[in-house]
């Protein structure tokens, strides 16, 4: 795959591609994971959501992302697992506070 210069994009793709390639793919991530910092603060201190409630929320919110964005090839297999992961955790949390 030939990575486009900042004077050849034909496509939005193309900018991301070129903005993830020169941060050496660390661009996507750390978009994926400010926006869940910030979720889960916003959630958390602007409703009545409960810890779990939030948490589970905001993994589940950034799981699609970072799905979507693994298919664009924009972050690798393993940081998608971890909000994969972190989803089935929130579940399990708020499945077991809700139960008690």
């Amino acid at each position: 795959m030939v990575i486009p210069g900042p004077g050849n994009m034909n496509s939005t793709v193309d900018v991301f591609t070129w903005v993830n390639t020169i941060t050496s793919s660390w661009f996507f991530p750390g978009i994926i994971v400010a926006t869940y910092i910030i979720i889960l603060v916003k959630m958390q201190y602007n409703s009545n959501n409960t810890a779990s409630k939030s948490f589970a929320a905001a993994s589940f919110m950034m799981m699609i992302v970072a799905v979507l964005a693994r298919v664009m090839d924009f972050v690798s297999t393993g940081f998608m697992s971890i909000f994969i992961i972190l989803t089935a955790l929130g579940a399990v949390w708020m499945h077991i506070e809700n139960a008690g």
